[in-house]
This record gives structure tokens, C-alpha cells and sequence, in this order.
């Protein structure tokens, strides 16, 4: 399974394809169509999440609404957005400046229409059709925030201080950055593998993650908690129960080796505040010392984050596990899970 997002922030229309896909899997437009109003519809979204209602056109590869095993098209319309602008000051953190050296704009703001999260819409559409696909195997894939500006979430809903948070920061034209969790159950052990660098799925998600605009860094598991822990504490030990082996821990966060080893495959991700922020100091096109201007309205991308981590998980695991299994219909890769893991 392959897929490609095209198409710029304020260009006509995002475009993606997602192909691979077996035949015979039913897509709910609804639920992907929700999973878009989730992205826009979160705390500390700028005016532009207002401005227009993104909703995923399905140009190709369904019949009657269920795969054809052809490519699917999908389209996503910018609206009244659909206009490139022109700045001519590069915005510390931002693709702009890197992005000028690599292919020559003398226009920053040519960087910032591909290199925006902008691109996460494809992709949060992509991923909700992955999404029904996992869930035909029995998989779930869940995020949520964990700590916005310093103040802790527990649970879907963010915490008053979350919001106190956001709100503050808007207030003072600042920006938030966070951390969400992620886990995903239901992969049976076996999917990935440890005999290329790139079929291990830490690897995998690892670099599908860090694509996310704005993060910074990738946990799996326990994550950093490794660095200050003994081998015999952090031991995700086997015993057995009722002949069935389990484990006592889940460390290591799913993934041993690069394959899924049948327990919940969980990550963090760590995010930086939005580095479209006022009055920092930086220089124009020309190389002259100058302030920058306010280009983006969100306070922070932490609250929209959990859709987009995982639509992307879907993307990858729903590779991850074509590679392993193949099938060209839904019924064959079913037929296939179904044995996975097995001894």
C-alpha cells in the first residue's frame, strides 16, 4: 500500500491517493468527513478553521461506496482560503528560510504553503480510511493530550488549566507546545520485521510521526524513562497463565525488535510551540534586519493533534500490514490476521 498527499495551504485544493487497498472494504464518508470536523474543531484553532469546512470528496476506487482494489482519489476543497499570499521575512522555526536556500524563493511564503500542517488534512482523511480498514481487523487506534503549556490532561477532555493555558497565551500573542499519547491495540504479534532496518515498525512510526508539523520528538513506551532505569526493572517479564503466555509490563511498548509483539504499541510525541509568533527578531529576503509578522492565527497545534497521529498510524500500520499479509480482497487479508500469531 502507497500513498501521496499534493497540493499547498492556500492553493485550489488538497489532493491524495491512497493505493493498495483490497477490495471489498466499506467506506462511511461520515466518519471521515468527522474525523476532518475534529481537526478543525479543536481549542486554540486560529480564524481559518472557521473560515472553512473541510470535507473529503472520493473521486475513485469505490463502487457503490466499497473498494474496487483500484487507487482512491481524494480531494479536499481550500475554499475562500485559496489564494497564495507573499511575505518576505523568514519566521525562525518555520520551513521558510531552509526552504529559500534549497530551491530558490525569493517569495517565503512559497515554503510555508507546502511545508504547512495544513497538509495534515490529506493526510487526516487518508488515515480515516486506513482507519475502517484496521477496525475490520479488530484495531484501535486512540490519542490523546497529555500536557498542553505545561498543565497536565487526563482523559479525552483537556483540563482547565489546559485551557487557562491556550487562553492566556492568545491573549499575550504567544504559543503553546505539549505532548499526546497514542496507543494502538488489537495488532496481533508478527506484523513488522527485524530483518531490514525499514520493515521495523519503531522505525516505521518513528519517522511517520516525526513528519508531523511540529513534533519534536518520538517516545515508544517508556521513552526516556529508560535512561534512569536498570535492565531488571524495566524487564517486561513472560509468565504464564492458564498455558497462555503473558506479560507483566508493557516497556518496551508493543514492539520488540521492530515486530508487534501482541501487546498495546504505545508512543508519545512531544510538540513545539507554533513558531508563527510576533515581533521576533529575524531578517527579509534582502538580508535586512526586521521583525516578523503574524501569519498564523492557532495558538498551538497540541489540541489537534490526536486526530493527526492517528490518521497517520493508520496509514503506516495499514502498510505495515499489506507488506506482511498481502490479499487483494478483504476477505483474503481477514482470512490472513485471523492466523497471525498462531503457534
Amino acid at each position: 500500500m502507497r500513498y501521496i498527499t499534493a497540493g499547498e495551504s492556500h492553493g485550489e485544493s488538497l489532493f491524495g491517493i491512497i493505493e493498495g487497498l483490497p477490495a471489498g472494504l466499506k467506506i462511511d464518508q461520515s466518519f471521515v468527513d468527522e474525523k476532518l470536523r475534529i481537526r478543525q474543531n479543536v481549542y486554540g484553532r486560529g480564524p481559518r478553521a472557521q473560515m472553512i469546512l473541510d470535507k473529503a470528496q472520493i473521486k475513485s476506487g469505490l463502487s457503490d461506496g466499497v473498494t474496487t482494489g483500484a487507487p482512491i482519489a481524494v480531494v479536499i476543497d481550500n475554499g475562500n482560503c485559496g489564494k497564495i499570499g507573499q511575505f518576505d521575512f523568514f519566521r525562525p522555526g518555520h520551513a521558510d528560510y531552509a526552504a529559500a536556500v534549497k530551491y530558490g524563493y525569493q517569495n517565503a511564503a512559497l515554503a510555508a504553503e507546502r511545508a504547512s500542517a495544513r497538509e495534515t488534512a490529506m493526510r487526516t482523511a487518508l488515515g480515516a480510511i486506513c482507519l475502517q480498514f484496521l477496525g475490520q481487523l479488530g484495531i484501535c487506534i486512540k490519542a490523546n493530550v497529555t500536557e498542553v503549556g505545561g498543565a497536565k490532561c487526563e482523559g479525552e477532555a483537556l483540563s482547565n488549566e489546559a485551557r487557562q493555558a491556550i487562553d492566556e497565551a492568545a491573549k499575550s500573542g504567544d504559543t503553546l507546545g505539549g505532548k499526546i499519547a497514542i496507543a494502538i491495540s488489537g495488532v496481533k504479534a508478527g506484523i513488522g520485521s527485524h530483518v531490514t532496518y525499514d520493515r521495523r515498525l519503531d522505525y516505521i512510526f518513528g519517522g511517520a510521526f516525526m513528519s508531523i508539523p511540529a513534533v519534536k520528538a518520538v517516545e515508544n513506551g517508556l521513552g526516556v524513562g529508560y535512561a534512569s532505569a536498570s535492565g531488571k526493572e524495566v524487564a517486561d517479564c513472560f509468565v504464564s497463565e492458564n498455558k497462555s503466555i503473558v506479560r507483566t509490563s508493557n516497556n518496551c511498548g508493543g514492539i520488540e525488535g521492530g515486530i508487534a509483539n501482541g501487546q498495546d504499541i504505545t508512543f508519545t510525541l512531544t510538540f513545539k510551540p507554533i513558531p508563527s509568533v510576533v515581533n521576533i527578531s529575524t531578517v527579509d529576503t534582502k538580508g535586512n534586519e526586521c521583525l516578523t509578522q503574524k501569519v498564523r492565527g492557532d495558538v498551538t497545534a497540541v489540541t489537534a493533534a490526536p486526530v493527526v497521529a492517528e490518521a497517520v498510524a493508520a496509514l503506516e500500520l495499514t502498510r505495515a500490514i499489506l507488506d506482511c499479509l498481502g490479499g487483494d480482497t478483504m476477505d483474503e487479508v481477514k482470512h490472513r490476521y485471523d492466523l497471525k500469531g498462531r503457534k
